[in-house]
């Protein structure tokens, strides 16, 4: 007489394995999201920290010229968004355009190859701008204070009493699509829209001429 045949319960059923497959997509979802979230935050903190160390370097550089370049220093003229202005510092000359953000490639008209250039220029006159702020490389000498995706919305230099002072900078990183009023000094911070950012940095100082 034939023994019955003992049947292997060992392995999952088709309903296990759609239960654990669907236990396995969840967690991986969860950790994707979480994955995403830490990049977003990360890449937002790097925006952010990278338009404050440019905006402390350009108050430095301009408050170091003020202190202990020599010579005269010119207030900067009225702000004039999208034109090219112009102010010294013994013989720094710093020219600027407010509003528009700086590019590396062909620059829209609400773009612009450069936006702080510092120059070593003796005899600098303030009303003459160079060098000129729609080219794309700078002249022997002059360098860029800003890098690209960011704008210059505000520079301030004031004097405020007998060789002192008061000097305003406001950075501001991202496209105008992510700006409230992207060409004024009230420029703010529209929102995060995928991947890009905006961050906005403004810093004001006094400073005492210390060299004559």
């Amino acid at each position: 007489m034939n023994k019955p045949r003992r049947v292997n319960s060992n392995g999952f059923t088709v309903i296990e394995l759609m239960i654990a497959t669907m236990v396995f997509g969840v967690v991986l979802l969860f950790v994707t999201v979480a994955i995403l979230q830490f990049t977003r935050v990360y890449y937002k903190g790097v925006t952010q920290a990278n338009t404050q160390d440019t905006t402390r370097t350009l108050v430095d550089n301009i408050t170091q010229a003020i202190q202990f370049n020599g010579g005269a220093v010119t207030a900067t003229p009225a702000p004039a968004y999208g034109a090219t202005a112009a102010f010294c510092v013994g013989d720094v000359q710093y020219t600027y355009v407010l509003g528009k953000q700086m590019t590396d490639t062909t620059p829209t008209a609400s773009q612009t190859w450069h936006s702080v250039v510092a120059r070593d220029l003796g005899g600098c006159v303030a009303g003459s701008p160079t060098p000129p702020m729609n080219s794309q490389f700078t002249t022997t000498g002059a360098r860029e204070l800003l890098s690209p995706k960011m704008r210059l919305s505000k520079l301030q230099v004031t004097p405020i009493g007998a060789n002192v002072y008061r000097v305003t900078v406001k950075v501001v990183f991202g496209d105008d699509d992510l700006l409230l009023n992207p060409t004024t000094a009230d420029t703010k911070c529209r929102g995060q829209s995928g991947s890009q950012f905006c961050a906005v940095s403004e810093i004001t100082t006094v400073v005492t001429k210390r060299v004559e």
